[in-house]
């Protein structure tokens, strides 16, 4: 097991200690479960799989927008030429 030495200031170490105190754990132990916590966290963002995302699924429906106007925006917002 290593040591880690880490400075908090009076006000941050005394939430701590009040956070700890009130899940009955101890500094160490609240520190390592929040560590923990954020370990998982940054795996499971690692796997991320956007198809499985409510905005990527989202369905088109009918604007009646030109089928190019992302592509010529321009010509249709200016009146400029297309390309």
């Amino acid at each position: 097991m290593s040591t880690l030495i880490l400075e908090l200031s009076d006000a941050q170490l005394q939430k701590l200690e009040r956070l700890a105190h009130q899940r009955g754990m101890s500094i160490d132990a609240m520190i390592r479960a929040v560590l923990d916590d954020l370990a998982a966290q940054s795996e499971s963002h690692d796997h991320y799989d956007i198809t499985q995302d409510s905005l990527y699924n989202i369905r088109a429906h009918e604007t009646g927008a030109p089928a190019d106007l992302s592509q010529h925006a321009d010509h249709y917002l200016y009146g400029a030429q297309k390309p």
